[in-house]
């Protein structure tokens, strides 16, 4: 089984509060993406949730606020079940500008030759929180990347959690402030 998991709020700025969750579990061929924060201007809050279990040959695709103008509060919920090489992607507010809380919590188990990638807030500027958690567990030749704020500018708070467990052939990478200019309190832990 290939799976490949990955959550990007990119080149993103934000007035707002952006929440993203991904799990994935027991998939084949599955392919599930999440970007928060596409091309809009928001001041209210966004939530997205993306679900995927058990898929065959299924492509969900939701898209939220894309080189949009909002000031209000935007949810998005997306669930698939019971497919097989299945794609579901979900974009919320890429390269926007951000000024409040960023939170991306990526989760892979039991999987096989599985990649989990999460990127939060890259190349993008930002005076609020951001949180990124990453936890890989029951993989085989797994590689779990995780970057918080590569090449940006910020004056919050960043923390970094990356959790690894029970892989064979593993590679763990956690990158936090490359070439940064910032005033904040960093936290790097990563546990294999």
């Amino acid at each position: 089984m290939s799976e490949y998991v990955s959550s990007q709020p990119a080149d993103g700025s934000s007035a707002g509060d952006q929440q993203q969750e991904s799990s994935v579990s027991s998939q084949s061929d599955a392919s599930t993406s999440s970007q928060l924060g596409t091309d809009s201007s928001s001041a209210g809050d966004q939530q997205q949730e993306s679900s995927v279990s058990s898929q065959s040959d299924a492509s969900t695709s939701s898209q939220l606020g894309t080189d949009s103008s909002s000031a209000g509060d935007q949810q998005q919920e997306s669930s698939v079940s019971s497919q097989s090489d299945a794609s579901t992607s979900s974009q919320l507010g890429t390269d926007s500008s951000s000024a409040g809380d960023q939170q991306q919590e990526s989760s892979v188990s039991s999987q096989s030759g599985a990649s989990t990638s999460s990127q939060l807030g890259t190349d993008s500027s930002s005076a609020g929180d951001q949180q990124q958690e990453s936890s890989v567990s029951s993989q085989s030749d797994a590689s779990t990347s995780s970057q918080l704020g590569t090449d940006s500018s910020s004056a919050g708070d960043q923390q970094q959690e990356s959790s690894v467990s029970s892989q064979s052939g593993a590679s763990t990478s956690s990158q936090l402030g490359a070439d940064w200019r910032q005033e904040v309190h960093s936290k790097v832990a990563s546990v294999e």
